[in-house]
């Protein structure tokens, strides 16, 4: 049974997204507000907007992970049946760190595709409208950090990797469009890339100290960015990343 099928299953078993979903009384999804009142000042309408949103860190100890976690969290906390997806190919997701988080696993649901099946099983979890929160390791994605190909070899390299980036991520949104999903790309941010990805959001995240965040918007769907600021890191739920 390939990927794709193995998640349509376990979609199957835990229920519709008419089930899991909560109803929502306006046309809008409200923002996602986290139980981290410094990280949600420095956000523009004080939480998480639905749609796909770019966390984009250093991979050691960049912040990405916990704030992830504080989402999930938060989204699972909008009522007793909501449930949050987490795509990690690398199988680094510790189960631990996650419980630590105050996060309940029996409503997360976990997948480990193969690298070249990340996109397509991401638009599969996405577009089934079942979860408030999608978490995907976006770096482990095969040509997520390529550079720009040469017109001579970009149908090759495209055919071989997939989607370019920024194609998936209109995707993704498109797919969550309808249920108002938070999708979560994790990512690296030393890599470049061709163009910008149409993100309703990017926060560029780090760590000078182990006690501190420096959290800058350096993109909003309304242009608001901002300066980078520093919020006491303390403060956050306790995970890995």
């Amino acid at each position: 049974m390939s990927v794709a099928h193995d998640v349509e299953a376990l979609l199957a078993r835990i229920g519709s997204p008419s089930k899991l979903r909560l109803p929502r009384s306006e046309d809008v999804s409200p923002p996602l507000v986290l139980s981290w009142a410094a990280l949600n000042e420095v956000l523009p309408d004080g939480g998480l907007p639905p749609g796909v949103v770019e966390f984009a860190a250093p991979r050691a100890l960049g912040g990405s992970t916990s704030i992830a976690l504080a989402a999930v969290r938060a989204g699972q906390a909008r009522g007793e049946k909501a449930w949050c997806a987490w795509i990690d190919p690398e199988g680094t997701l510790h189960a631990p760190g996650v419980v630590a988080a105050g996060v309940d696993l029996s409503r997360m649901l976990v997948v480990h595709p193969p690298r070249a099946l990340v996109g397509r099983v991401a638009l599969k979890v996405v577009g089934a409208g079942a979860f408030e929160v999608v978490v995907v390791d976006f770096d482990a994605l095969p040509g997520a950090q390529l550079q720009s190909p040469t017109k001579v070899n970009e149908a090759a390299a495209r055919k071989k990797k997939g989607w370019a980036p920024e194609v998936l991520v209109r995707k993704l949104a498109l797919a969550a469009e309808p249920s108002g999903t938070t999708v979560l790309l994790l990512t690296d941010a030393t890599g470049s890339r061709a163009v910008p990805w149409p993100v309703a959001m990017r926060l560029e995240l780090s760590r000078p100290r182990r006690c501190e965040l420096v959290v800058r918007v350096a993109k909003d769907r309304r242009g608001r960015v901002g300066v980078a600021k520093t919020v006491p890191f303390h403060l956050a739920i306790r995970a890995t990343g």
